[in-house]
């Protein structure tokens, strides 16, 4: 069972929820790190008028430290939980981890 980092990135208004749904994820305790970050594209529309004026969409970038095995299920469980919800995400395997 292999180490690996989970990314995702959703919309900063839709944050909360789903850390609200990470924090009681029902299989196991997750901890995570979050970021601010703001999404540069000319692929995407700016939907509001805060978008329009600042030139970007405001996101937030997730990291969860998992297994191989586990994150397909906790990609299963946000989408089970939040079915409306577009979240790009990544997964990284994690080739060393420690404590200095």
């Amino acid at each position: 069972m292999s180490a690996v980092m989970l990314k995702l990135v959703v919309d900063e208004g839709v944050f909360s929820s789903v850390s609200d749904s990470l924090l009681v994820y029902p299989s196991a305790q997750i901890a995570f790190n979050t970021s601010s970050i703001r999404s540069y594209s000319n692929e995407h529309e700016l939907e509001g008028i805060k978008e329009q004026v600042a030139g970007y969409l405001a996101k937030v970038q997730i990291e969860i430290r998992t297994t191989e095995d586990e994150y397909q299920a906790i990609l299963e469980y946000l989408k089970m939980d939040h079915p409306r919800m577009e979240c790009q995400y990544w997964v990284l395997p994690v080739l060393d981890s420690g404590k200095r």
